[in-house]
């Protein structure tokens, strides 16, 4: 598995303000979304991580394609998703309840066989 700077959400963080240009439109070859945490992550409730996406790079108008929780306890691999149907031209990643730890989290042509 290979992340292409320009996919990338999150690179060993809890934030992001990356918005993707994905084109929009449903892709022949699909892309799939990862998450992995080098270390397990911090929470007194629920993570969730939420895809979104927009016709517009300001987000004035955004739709939520998918919501994924992530396991407080577990490092490696904690999602990977082919993208929904119905993406439109920008995408972001949110992620919200997490009080510590790091995440990568990006967009990749192929999902990773290595063990989470």
């Amino acid at each position: 598995m290979i992340f292409d700077q320009q996919n990338m959400y999150m690179d060993n963080s809890l934030t992001s303000n990356v918005i993707a240009n994905v084109g929009g439109g449903d892709a022949a070859d699909p892309l799939f979304l990862v998450i992995t945490a080098p270390t397990a992550l911090a929470t007194s409730g629920t993570i969730t991580a939420a895809l979104e996406t927009s016709d517009s790079e300001s987000f004035s108008a955004k739709t939520v394609v998918a919501t994924y929780t992530l396991a407080a306890s577990k490092k490696g691999i904690l999602v990977a998703a082919k993208l929904p149907y119905g993406m439109k031209a920008f995408s972001r990643l949110t992620v919200t309840g997490a009080s510590g730890g790091k995440l990568t989290a990006g967009l990749t042509e192929t999902v990773p066989n290595w063990p989470g």
